[in-house]
């Protein structure tokens, strides 16, 4: 079967390798100059239908700036008073646990010198009591790690849209296109863009465009 499909595909193929090798010569010496014209306005409308479609940026294009985002984060009260909240949860979270550790491990060391003077079923259900308490600390503990990543997670929302708002309505005044972040020797991001300079949507659109007409 598939030495069928491999000899009827090499003869599809050397019959259109054919056709093109006599379409090519028979229409170059009459056509070469509409090719080669035809190729060019070929080029050039699909590039204006790239550039037909985005809006002219040159005019509303402003300055772009940038922020030190260590100074920001030491000297911005609300950013300081956030972490610092954080961190004294960490910590009162944290003794919390460590004090139901040292429980277990009381009651751990207790049960290991009374299990000799204890029957079977005292010991089995001391043992069942002893897991249970585990459990339920490696509980907490995980409960504990999903409310500190949320109450993370929730303040670095509020301290970026805090700061994209104050930056939208600076860059009004001021014509800022872009706001970076800075730090030295390290990567910086975008931490504002005008809208007007977004452009997904036009080239979304133009690529599409070219695709059809292919």
């Amino acid at each position: 079967m598939n030495q069928r499909v491999s000899l009827i595909f090499n003869v599809i193929l050397g019959i259109a390798v054919a056709i093109l090798y006599y379409l090519h010569f028979s229409s170059s010496k009459t056509t070469s100059g509409t090719n080669e014209s035809n190729d060019s306005t070929a080029i050039i409308e699909e590039e204006v239908i790239v550039l037909d479609s985005l809006p002219d940026l040159g005019a509303s294009n402003g300055a772009i700036a940038y922020i030190d985002i260590e100074e920001l984060t030491s000297k911005y009260q609300y950013y300081k008073d956030g972490v610092s909240s954080l961190e004294n949860d960490f910590k009162r979270k944290q003794s919390e646990l460590l004090k139901k550790e040292q429980i277990l491990q009381e009651n751990a060391s207790r049960y290991e010198k009374l299990a000799p003077s204890l029957s079977p079923e005292a010991r089995q259900l001391r043992e069942k009591d002893l897991m249970a308490e585990q459990q339920s600390i490696m509980e907490y503990k995980d409960r504990l790690e999903k409310d500190l990543s949320d109450k993370e997670t929730n303040f670095s929302k509020e301290f970026l849209k805090k700061l994209d708002n104050y930056l939208k309505s600076l860059s009004k005044e001021k014509n800022y296109s872009y706001v970076f972040t800075y730090v030295k020797g390290g990567p910086s991001s975008i931490v504002y863009a005008k809208d007007s300079l977004n452009i997904t949507n036009q080239v979304i659109k133009s690529l599409n465009d070219q695709y059809k007409k292919k």
